[in-house]
C-alpha cells in the first residue's frame, strides 16, 4: 500500500525541469519581485525557496536594481543576471507571485506552466483602470484632510487634489526620463492649488490642504522597506531604499518651497 501511495505521489509530481528552463524562469519571477517592490532578502529567500523545490543549488544576490544569479546541478553551472530598470509598489502582484512561488513549493503546477503565468503577469495591465484609480484619489485627500480636522469645504477641495496626483504619477510621468519630476511637479501643483484656493477663500487652510494631497505619495512603505533591509544586514539595499525616499520627499518639499518662493516674490511687487 505505502509503495502504491509512493507511486501515485510521484506521477502526480511535476516533471523536474532542465537546468536552462530553470534559469531562465528564476530570472523572470526576480525580476519581477524587484519591479513590484520586493525587500532584496525576500527575493533571495524565495529564490532559495524555489531551488529546494525543484532539486537545485541556487545563490542569488538582489539589489534594488539587479539580481545576480547562480544555480548548480550535477556538476554543472550556470549564473545569470536580470536588470531591473523600473520599479513600483505593487502590493497586489507581490501576493500573486508568491502564491505561484508557494503553488511551485508544494508541486502543484510545473515550472513551465508557471512560467507561462509569469509572462501573462508581466503582460498584465492595471488591474483597475484609470477611472477607479482616479476615482481612489478624490477620495483618499479629504478623507486624509477630514482626518486632520478640516472643514467642509476644505474636505470638499481635496477631491480634485486627489486627482490631480494620481494621474501625475500613475499617467502623465510614468516614464523613465520624466519619473523624476512627477513628485517635484506633483507637490508644486498641489501647492499652487492650496494656495489659489486660500487666495478666493480666505478661511482655507492652505498647508493643510498641501498635506492632505502629498501624504499620498510620501514614500513610507519604500522607508520601511529600507529599514527592514537594513535590520537584515542587507547594508547596500537598504542605503540604496534608504536614499531613494529621501530623494523622493526632499523632491516634494522643493515643490511646495519651489511656490512659495514664487509667491514670496509676487507679493513683494505688489501682485
Amino acid at each position: 500500500m505505502n509503495q502504491l501511495n509512493s507511486e501515485s505521489a510521484n506521477l502526480s509530481r511535476p516533471e523536474q525541469p532542465s537546468l536552462d528552463e530553470f534559469v531562465a524562469f528564476l530570472r523572470r519571477m526576480s525580476g519581477l519581485l524587484i519591479q513590484s517592490g520586493c525587500s532584496s532578502n525576500r527575493v533571495e529567500l524565495l529564490a532559495q525557496l524555489l531551488g529546494e523545490s525543484c532539486g537545485f543549488d541556487v545563490e542569488t544576490v538582489a539589489v534594488p536594481t539587479a539580481v545576480w544569479i547562480t544555480v548548480r546541478h550535477d556538476g554543472r553551472t550556470l549564473q545569470d543576471l536580470t536588470r531591473v530598470r523600473k520599479w513600483s509598489i505593487d502590493l497586489d502582484r507581490l501576493a500573486r507571485l508568491n502564491e505561484l512561488v508557494e503553488s511551485i513549493h508544494e508541486h502543484k503546477i510545473s515550472i513551465g506552466a508557471a512560467n507561462a503565468k509569469l509572462k501573462a503577469e508581466d503582460q498584465a495591465s492595471a488591474p483597475y483602470g484609470k477611472s477607479l484609480t482616479l476615482l481612489a484619489g478624490a477620495i483618499s485627500s479629504p478623507v486624509l484632510i477630514m482626518s486632520y480636522g478640516g472643514s467642509p469645504v476644505e474636505i470638499a477641495l481635496g477631491a480634485p487634489i486627489g486627482v490631480m496626483i494620481q494621474y501625475l504619477n500613475k499617467y502623465l510621468f510614468t516614464s523613465d526620463t520624466r519619473r523624476y519630476l512627477g513628485d517635484f511637479i506633483s507637490a508644486a501643483v498641489v501647492a499652487t492649488y492650496a494656495y489659489s484656493c486660500a487666495a478666493l477663500l480666505p478661511d482655507i487652510d492652505a498647508p493643510l490642504l498641501i498635506i492632505g494631497g502629498i501624504v499620498v505619495v510620501v514614500p513610507g512603505l519604500t522607508l520601511v522597506n529600507a529599514v527592514h533591509e537594513v535590520a537584515q544586514k542587507n547594508l547596500v539595499s537598504g542605503a540604496a531604499k534608504l536614499l531613494e525616499a529621501l530623494v523622493i520627499t526632499a523632491s516634494l518639499g522643493f515643490g511646495v518651497a519651489f511656490v512659495l518662493a514664487i509667491m514670496q516674490i509676487l507679493v513683494s511687487r505688489g501682485y
